[in-house]
């Protein structure tokens, strides 16, 4: 039970990662707040985790007013605020086949579900945490972030790539205050949303499993300096 006593704020809960991560910050003790748009699916969430040490917060994460109402419930159920974990957005395939149109649809698609929550959610997080005196922000990017020559990424790397310079820019800005920022890339992830691209039991075996990034997260929260960017590879061809 590493974690307990700690609370973790996790914005898209009820997305892939989100989803486990949130079960295994719950099994290893933490008190978990659970954040994302929709009331239904967060309340189905916290049924399948458990209800003593869950907290259910709808919230739009591109909300200023939103994510500070979302630390000052934690704050005030849990005494404490430990981590807050973003993981915003979803795949859109883009390439230069599409038409200008589809492209400016998905660009603006993207910037408002990827970089926008990603970028005001982190900046509330660094205000509370600044208060508070010590926290840690953890965005769950992706290798599309760093890799530019994986085709049908030119909006949702692009976003990526955003999120995680305003990451490590901050990392930068809040560099020996008790604030700690990393940029977790994962390769393509076991979850349901992928399944259109992982039809087989050998690739959804070799790509990252979400249970991997979560161990990794538990391992380093209580670490005084952690790495500015971590990747998680796979072996899955696509």
């Amino acid at each position: 039970m590493k974690l307990t006593n700690k609370t973790i704020i996790v914005v898209g809960a009820t997305g892939g990662i989100g989803r486990v991560l949130c079960h295994e910050f719950y099994n290893h003790g933490a008190n978990v707040v659970l954040v994302a748009r929709t009331k239904e699916k967060l309340e189905n969430l916290q049924v399948s985790i458990g209800q003593e040490r869950t907290f259910v917060i709808p919230a739009d994460a591109t909300s200023v007013a939103d994510m500070e109402r979302v630390f000052k419930a934690a704050g005030k159920k849990f005494g404490k605020v430990h981590t807050l974990v973003i993981s915003a957005g979803t795949w859109k395939r883009l390439s230069v086949d599409d038409t200008a149109s589809q492209a400016n649809a998905s660009f603006e698609e993207l910037y408002k579900s990827i970089f926008l929550p990603t970028a005001i959610a982190g900046f509330v997080g660094q205000k509370f945490f600044k208060r508070q005196g010590e926290g840690f922000i953890i965005n769950i990017s992706s290798h599309a972030a760093i890799r530019p020559h994986l085709k049908g990424n030119l909006s949702y790397g692009a976003m990526k790539a955003a999120a995680r310079h305003y990451m490590l820019s901050l990392r930068a800005e809040l560099d020996n205050i008790g604030v700690k920022v990393c940029d977790l890339q994962p390769a393509i992830v076991n979850t349901p949303e992928n399944g259109q691209f992982l039809a087989t039991k050998e690739q959804r075996e070799k790509a990252v499993q979400p249970e991997t990034i979560a161990k990794w997260i538990i391992k380093f929260i209580d670490y005084p300096h952690v790495p500015a960017e971590k990747l998680f590879d796979s072996d899955v061809v696509l």
